[in-house]
């Protein structure tokens, strides 16, 4: 069982070093530039070590994009299940901008302007999924054109804040959003 931890331990670390890296080498270069030996030099960590845990730097990215979407997912799930009022947006952004700000060297790479849109577009269906109440008199077709229009409008204004450095804190980001909305 010891054994067991210490090898967790290991692979986290290890993970935790390639992702550190990766972030590092995404913000000075695009992602088709970056070579596993330049990573794996970087992250002091073996070549083969980084080929048992992915298959290239693309198949890295992919599954980092797909864990913070999960870790989003999963997240507001459980939050979720107390919100069930229009007032409980406030809470919802909260929570959103909060996890920005956690995840804030990956997000302000994946959503940058110029960066690979598939987590945009990953991270808008997410939200969409989320089922964000709105208020009685909203019509199907009203929500059907009023949500993309929403979360979209909110990827820009976090855009705006990872560019700002995240100076504005989260509640009142959150404030901000509701207002708007």
């Amino acid at each position: 069982m010891m054994e067991e931890k210490k090898l967790d331990r290991r692979i986290q670390r290890t993970k935790k070093a390639l992702l550190q890296s990766l972030t590092k080498l995404m913000s000075e270069k695009k992602i088709n530039n970056i070579t596993v030996k330049e990573l794996t030099d970087l992250a002091n960590v073996n070549r083969s070590t980084f080929y048992f845990y992915y298959k290239d730097i693309f198949d890295m990215v992919e599954k980092i994009e797909s864990e913070l979407i999960n870790d989003f997912s999963e997240t507001y799930e459980k939050f979720s299940e107390k919100a069930t009022t229009y007032d409980d947006m406030l809470s919802f952004f909260i929570y959103l901008f909060e996890f920005i700000q956690i995840n804030s060297e990956m997000c302000k790479i994946f959503l940058r302007h110029d960066g690979d849109h598939t987590f945009i577009e990953k991270l808008k269906d997410a939200i969409n999924h989320c089922k964000i109440p709105l208020d009685n008199t909203t019509s199907e077709t009203e929500a059907h054109y009023c949500m993309p229009f929403a979360i979209s409008g909110c990827i820009g204004v976090i855009q705006q804040w990872l560019k700002d450095d995240m100076k504005v804190p989260p509640k009142e980001m959150a404030a901000i959003v509701v207002k708007m909305l």
